[in-house]
C-alpha cells in the first residue's frame, strides 16, 4: 500500500525550501497533518497539497510524473539493441557474459 505521508526532506524539497526552514514553519504554524514518530517527521500529502493550493490528486500526479521522468533519464544512456543484435545481447546476459 502506498503511504499518504512524505518525510520532512522530501516535503521541503517539494515546497522549494530546505528541511530546517520547513520545520520552523511547521512548528510556528502548528500545521495539521504533520506527524512525528520517534523524531522522524512525516507530512500528509493532503497538508502539502493544501500548502500548494492544489488537490492531493494533482500533487500525486505531479510526483508520479517526476518519478517517471527520473526513470527515463536513468535509462537514456543505456544501450539499445534491435533484432538479432538484441537476441544475441539477451542470450549473453542470460549466460552471464559481457555484451
Amino acid at each position: 500500500m502506498t503511504s499518504l505521508t512524505l518525510d520532512l526532506d522530501t516535503s521541503a524539497f517539494i515546497l522549494g525550501t530546505d528541511p530546517e526552514q520547513f520545520l520552523k514553519f511547521v512548528q510556528l504554524r502548528k500545521l495539521p497533518g504533520v506527524l512525528s514518530f520517534s523524531e522522524q517527521i512525516q507530512v500528509s500529502i493532503f497538508t502539502l497539497a493544501e500548502l500548494l493550493n492544489t488537490s492531493p490528486e494533482t500533487l500525486l500526479n505531479w510526483l508520479e510524473d517526476e518519478a517517471f521522468s527520473d526513470l527515463i533519464e536513468d535509462v537514456d544512456d543505456d544501450e539499445y539493441f534491435e533484432g538479432e543484435e538484441a537476441r544475441t545481447a539477451y542470450e549473453a546476459i542470460l549466460r552471464g557474459k559481457d555484451i
